[in-house]
């Protein structure tokens, strides 16, 4: 078999791999969290994951924080005020991509 043979066989055979086999959709997603509290506390809002224990964190300014790049999947998600005490966790479903917005009730 010639050398540019061999060469263009090879090409091809790396052209239909590439573009023959199935993709694996990897989006994560967007979660925007508003916190609605009588006195305006900022603080820090965790979300951790129920497997894995993965946690991804924001502070909020005005009352609202986002988080970017968040799998889809099943969290428990607390804010924890710069004084005071933290809210209770609280379960939430996030899907597995787009803009996700949580809304959580603080003193």
């Amino acid at each position: 078999m010639s050398r540019p043979l061999r060469h263009f066989l090879f090409a091809l055979a790396l052209c239909l791999g590439t573009f023959t086999l199935p993709r694996v959709a990897l989006a994560d997603a967007l979660v925007v969290i508003t916190v609605d509290s009588a006195s305006h506390t900022e603080g820090v809002v965790t979300l951790t994951a129920r497997t894995g224990g993965r946690t991804f964190s924001c502070t909020t300014q005005h009352g609202s924080c986002s988080v970017n790049g968040v799998p889809g999947g099943h969290y428990s998600v607390v804010f924890r005020p710069s004084s005071g005490q933290p809210t209770d966790a609280r379960s939430v479903m996030i899907a597995p991509a787009g803009r996700v917005e949580l809304h959580l009730a603080a003193p």
